[in-house]
């Protein structure tokens, strides 16, 4: 939907709309529609001069859609309930009841717009919510019509149809009938929040960024006394105004008017470049052993714009105590002690001194020793899990390789640093908002984990160039009790740059033998794919097979066993190898189906008769750090007849490359990519016998300026046509006064897509 209440997450699509109570059993459908009846009749009658305003500015008469009047009201109070915490016993646990109510007139100008709100989806309105989590919610929509007359017809609630019913939770839509363009769209989202508290902050956000133009944009918050919020405006956001009532309530207000249409959809950092206001809202903590350790609120306080270098700190003493968890405690470092015990067993293996590795050397070993021994390490009792590892992404186990390292007496360090396309350093505001990442002390080689198939020294994406940083170092000797003996373990230095990968680094290389039959369309494709850098973690997790890594890295560590032989010596799993074989023969056969719908995906025709499937190279060594693959199968979608003469539509060999829309064109903001990559295509074309090729020539382009290039350089060598596309993005960021040259390459490999050869026959 063009027009909402967006979160500032880029995506959220999976909240659901739930109808419970905080026992989790389903309101009846009596007392859910009385209360919506009720809810209904107090939403439309709010005495709001923006919601009676029905035309919009001319100089939006162009817009898709305009959003008249937007408002949004938060209420919140709690009360303390007897609950029951397993082997703790009976405690008090805090609830938070929060009440949300938000309203959006909007009015639909052309038909896009028209077939956008024709159906809403109780999912949908969901995404609209400020809060980022919820523990429990009962929602309520209402939804009406205003005619270009100025008649209004109200959406009834049994016209509501339950898509998923169950005891503890209902998904529905509402559909809008005859929707013209011109009718304004006025709607609601009332929604009962229940939630836990563990005196942590709860995210909510005031999203005052959105697609459509909005004249009138206003929130209003009214929070208990026993509440206390921190809160931050973002990118030129207004500053929220904060006060107090007669009760002691935290009451908060915001108001913005005609907000232009911001682009949101094409390489965006929300949370560097629109507009915003971030709110954490907790239940206050009077005080108690650790309040300040854990960064707690007092009830009642209200804290803008707090200082980073306190969440910094939060960050450095949370993982201390992680840190104090992981060295201190025998279990624990026995734990790290175990893996280092494997690597030495590893080495001897291959005939290395382990003790006479040179630091980088045993670094790289223990890495790879940690990684198999923990991360891939076959889990008999969820063989599920363990197959689909390569599933599974990491936030690159910082703490993990940090004890891994040390206890091998290798010294490495944590850097703590903003994510590139995250809030920035001096504008975070949670523990989650900074990264961790481990990096060799001394150097910036970073060891870290973004999937299982990582590879030392591979620079995290997530992180790449960033400048404002600081480096935590943990020390295994001192003072380690109570909280403030703990924080000392910590020490918060300076920290450091970190690097930034090139182009060519992280690439997507197709070599491709391409062979026809006259008389025939389908086109005959050899295909090896090679994978470098940031491309490879996604197609590794879809194409290769537990049991080939595994089996690999057995093989890499001198294991002459394989797992099946090593789970039928084991008498305690014995009986389980049958079910492994059966499990990774299953999994071999979902690999073919794998192998064939990359390919699809990736050229975008139709394909078929595909065989030869194999790994060349899993790129899961820092040694061989290439994923690749292969292949052989016919393509339709290329090939055309023209009387005697084929016609091969070579351009589209690279699928459909992506576009600049017409609105995209104009843009007065930077540009966040995901980072420096390149695509390229190495073609040949086998001519067939009896047919001479033409428009060789006219294949080649070269379009280059500072931020890229899109090039093409083709020759007849014989009978084969040699043809080497390249694209390359120089940058992961470019300033919006490069949007142009970043366009004129962009187009120019769109438009490559319509270059053709003729075959002409002799």
């Amino acid at each position: 939907m063009k027009s909402v209440l967006t979160r500032i997450a880029v995506s959220a699509t999976c909240f659901l709309f739930v109808i419970n109570s905080t026992h989790g059993q389903a309101k009846s459908d009596a007392e859910y529609h009385k209360e919506s009846e009720e809810i209904r009749k107090t939403v439309w009658a709010w005495d709001k001069a923006e919601f009676r305003v029905k035309e919009i500015p001319a100089r939006y008469a162009g817009a898709s859609s305009v959003v008249i009047a937007r408002h949004t009201e938060l209420t919140a109070d709690s009360k303390s309930k007897l609950g029951y915490n397993g082997f703790l016993g009976f405690s008090s646990n805090k609830i938070m009841s929060v009440s949300e109510i938000a309203r959006e007139m909007v009015k639909v100008n052309d038909k896009s717009a028209v077939e956008e709100y024709s159906e809403f989806s109780f999912t949908r309105f969901e995404n609209k919510s400020g809060f980022h989590r919820k523990d429990n919610s009962t929602t309520f929509v209402g939804v009406r019509v205003i005619k270009a007359d100025g008649k209004v017809r109200e959406i009834n609630a049994d016209d509501i149809v339950f898509t998923n019913e169950s005891k503890s939770e209902k998904k529905a839509k509402v559909a809008i009938p005859d929707l013209q363009p011109g009718d304004i769209v006025d709607y609601f989202i009332a929604t009962n929040i229940r939630l836990t508290n563990d005196f942590t902050d709860k995210s909510y956000v005031v999203t005052l960024f959105d697609e459509s133009p909005v004249l009138h944009h206003s929130f209003h918050g009214q929070l208990g006394k026993k509440f206390a919020i921190d809160y931050r405006s973002y990118n030129g956001a207004p500053d929220l105004n904060v006060s107090k009532n007669s009760d002691d309530d935290i009451v908060i207000d915001v108001v913005k008017k005609d907000i232009p249409a911001f682009e949101t959809t094409l390489w965006v950092s929300p949370a560097l470049q629109l507009p915003f206001v971030r709110m954490f809202i907790s239940l206050g903590n009077r005080g108690g052993i650790g309040r300040k350790f854990a960064g707690y609120s007092k009830p009642g306080e209200v804290n803008k714009n707090k200082e980073t270098d306190e969440i910094v700190e939060l960050k450095a003493n949370n993982m201390a105590l992680e840190f104090y968890n992981s060295v201190y405690i025998p279990q624990s470092i026995a734990y790290f002690n175990e893996i280092i015990k494997n690597a030495k067993v590893y080495a001897k293996n291959l005939g290395i001194d382990f003790k006479k590795m040179e630091d980088e050397e045993k670094a790289i070993f223990v890495y790879y020793a940690a990684r198999f021994t923990r991360l891939l390490d076959f889990n008999v009792n969820n063989m599920e899990r363990s197959i689909n590892i390569g599933k599974q992404s990491f936030d690159g186990l910082a703490l993990f390789t940090y004890c891994s390292l040390l206890a091998a007496d290798i010294e490495g360090s944590v850097l703590l640093s903003n994510y590139r396309k995250g809030y920035r350093m001096q504008e975070v505001m949670d523990m989650d908002d900074i990264a961790m990442s481990t990096f060799l002390r001394g150097t910036n080689k970073f060891m870290g984990f973004s999937s299982v198939f990582s590879t030392p020294f591979e620079t995290p994406e997530t992180v790449e160039g960033v400048t404002d940083t600081k480096v935590v170092n943990l020390r295994v000797k001192g003072s380690v009790g109570g909280a403030n003996g703990i924080a000392k373990l910590a020490t918060v230095l300076p920290g450091i740059k970190v690097p930034v990968s090139e182009s060519g680094k992280n690439a997507h290389i197709e070599q491709l033998i391409l062979s026809l039959t006259p008389g025939e369309t389908l086109l005959n494709v050899k295909r090896k794919s090679i994978i470098k850098g940031n491309f490879k973690a996604d197609l590794q997790g879809r194409l290769i097979l537990y049991e080939d890594f595994y089996e690999s890295e057995l093989r890499a560590f001198g294991e002459s066993k394989s797992l099946i032989e090593q789970l039928e010596e084991n008498k305690r799993t014995r009986k389980l190898a049958e079910d492994a074989k059966n499990a990774f023969a299953e999994a071999r056969k979902k690999q073919k189906t794998s192998f064939l719908d990359e390919t699809k995906e990736w050229f975008e025709q139709e394909i078929s008769n595909q065989k030869e499937m194999k790994i060349d190279n899993m790129g899961v060594r820092h040694t061989a750090p290439d994923f690749i693959y292969s292949s052989s199968f016919d393509m339709e979608g290329l090939v055309k007849k023209a009387g005697n003469n084929i016609i091969l539509e070579i351009g589209k060999i690279q699928g459909t490359p992506m576009s600049i829309k017409p609105e995209q064109r104009k843009r007065d903001i930077d540009v966040y990519m995901s980072y420096p990559r390149s695509i390229e295509y190495h073609v040949k074309v086998q001519i067939p016998e009896g047919y001479a090729v033409e428009g060789v020539d006219g294949l080649n382009r070269n379009v280059r300026n500072e931020t890229g290039y899109f090039t093409v350089q083709a020759n007849l060598v014989g009978k084969t046509v040699e043809i080497k596309v390249s694209k390359h993005y120089f940058h992961g960021y470019e300033p919006a006064a490069n949007w142009n040259k970043l366009v004129e390459f962009i187009d120019a490999a769109n438009e490559w897509t319509n270059a053709k050869l003729l075959l002409k026959k002799n």
